[in-house]
């Protein structure tokens, strides 16, 4: 019965020694996934955080974007302000110019030198509108935006009006034609010009 216990006592211990040894390996492995696991959950917030912050600066560079790009639109629309203000300019001047003769003009004498003079008028406003056109014909915003669009259109009628008017009086000057004459020069005053911050309103 000694040797029986005995046996019995030595199998229980050569067992439980053995299972100590199969089970290291398993609390081994358990500790290592559990670091693991650890680790992947650090690095998993590493890259939300990352993420969130690549977002973030996503979403400033498309409002940079959009900035820039309004930006870009916004000095398009200023070059075309540029060019309808010089071509206005030019205008102003000619428009001057005529004055200096308009007391000549309406004495209708048809003097040479004041149809010469006219006919300076007419090719200076020429010139303007020739200008006008190539540099406003550069800047595709004439097409895409519809203030600068309506703007052109007002340029170009004003452009029509001032030589139509011109050439009346021209005409009726080197014709002695004073009824020509009177009708070029109302024509002349009643052109009207609609400044850029009206054609905004």
């Amino acid at each position: 019965m000694k040797k029986l216990i005995v046996l019995s006592f030595s199998s229980m211990v050569l067992l439980t020694a053995c299972g100590s040894q199969n089970l290291l390996p398993l609390e081994e492995k358990s500790t290592e996934l559990r670091e693991d696991n650890h680790e992947l959950k650090l690095t998993n917030q590493a890259l939300k955080n990352e993420n969130a912050k690549k977002e973030k600066q996503l979403a400033a560079l498309e409002k940079d974007a959009k900035d820039t790009k309004k930006a870009k639109a916004n000095q398009k629309i200023a070059n075309y302000y540029e060019v309808s203000s010089a071509y206005f300019s030019d205008v102003t001047s000619i428009i001057n110019a005529y004055q200096d003769l308009d007391k000549d003009v309406v004495k209708n004498e048809r003097k040479n030198q004041i149809i010469g003079k006219l006919d300076a008028v007419l090719d200076d406003h020429d010139v303007a509108v020739d200008r006008y056109r190539d540099d406003a014909g550069a800047l595709d915003v004439i097409k895409s935006d519809e203030k600068v669009k309506k703007q052109h259109k007002e340029v170009q009628e004003v452009q029509q009006n001032i030589q139509k008017a011109l050439e009346k009086i021209r005409k009726g000057y080197a014709k002695k034609d004073q009824e020509l004459i009177q009708t070029g020069r109302q024509e002349l005053i009643n052109i009207k010009v609609t400044s850029s911050e009206e054609t905004e309103q």
